[in-house]
């Protein structure tokens, strides 16, 4: 049986379609979710918190989380029929977004992200001492989460998301300029693995070429 409602259904089903690599992730589908809610919630849209509840790694709709690790196959099967019957009431900015979030960050650096929200904050101390299932309230969505998934959404606006291509090397996230790719070499990519071995580089790491033929690492 499947507990997640034709809402959450039909948003994994548009991240299987989009990005199964992010939607093969039990965390990031999670993440996704949890970002797609809340960009609908900061443009003043419909948003859904139900079943949102506290764990370790993070804010987690557990109707889904259960429905995904027990019912994988079932799951597949309704969220699929739920994108084709319902995906254009989905905001295709906002889960393009929110798909890129999981792309471009690794699980740590998503919970790290998600463990800043006030949203969590605010019961971090009944979850970290073991309490199951605690439930989240959109009352402690405050102005400072806000302000958190603002910046987001204006660090990484359609225009850039449609502009570039991700590559993953190890841990690290390039974005790529799409008009650039056919100019990337074997030693482009070999200066980049070699870059990747960093510790000091923060995802997502922005590369271009500069007109000498040299990468330009930002």
């Amino acid at each position: 049986m499947i507990n997640s409602n034709d809402r959450k259904l039909a948003l994994s089903g548009w991240l299987k379609e989009h990005n199964p690599s992010s939607y093969n992730s039990s965390l990031k589908l999670q993440k996704f979710l949890l970002f797609y809610e809340l960009f609908s919630h900061v443009n003043n849209e419909p948003a859904d918190f139900s079943s949102l509840k506290g764990y370790k790694k993070g804010p987690v709709f557990s109707a889904v989380w259960g429905d995904y690790t027990k019912e994988h196959e079932e799951f597949i099967k309704k969220s699929r029929e739920a994108y084709l019957k319902n995906s254009t009431t989905i905001n295709s900015s906002h889960a393009k977004r929110s798909s890129f979030l999981t792309s471009i960050l690794s699980e740590s650096e998503l919970s790290e992200l998600t463990h800043a929200l006030n949203l969590w904050q605010s019961k971090k101390e009944r979850i970290l001492a073991g309490e199951k299932q605690v439930p989240l309230d959109k009352k402690d969505f405050i102005r400072s989460d806000k302000e958190l998934i603002c910046k987001l959404e204006s660090l990484y606006p359609d225009d850039l998301i449609e502009s570039v291509i991700i590559e993953h090397i190890d841990n690290k996230s390039f974005l790529i300029p799409k008009d650039k790719v056919r100019e990337f070499t074997a030693e482009h990519m070999d200066v980049l693995m070699q870059i990747a071995e960093s510790q000091e580089l923060y995802n997502p790491v922005y590369v271009d070429i500069a007109d000498d033929g040299g990468l330009i690492i930002d």
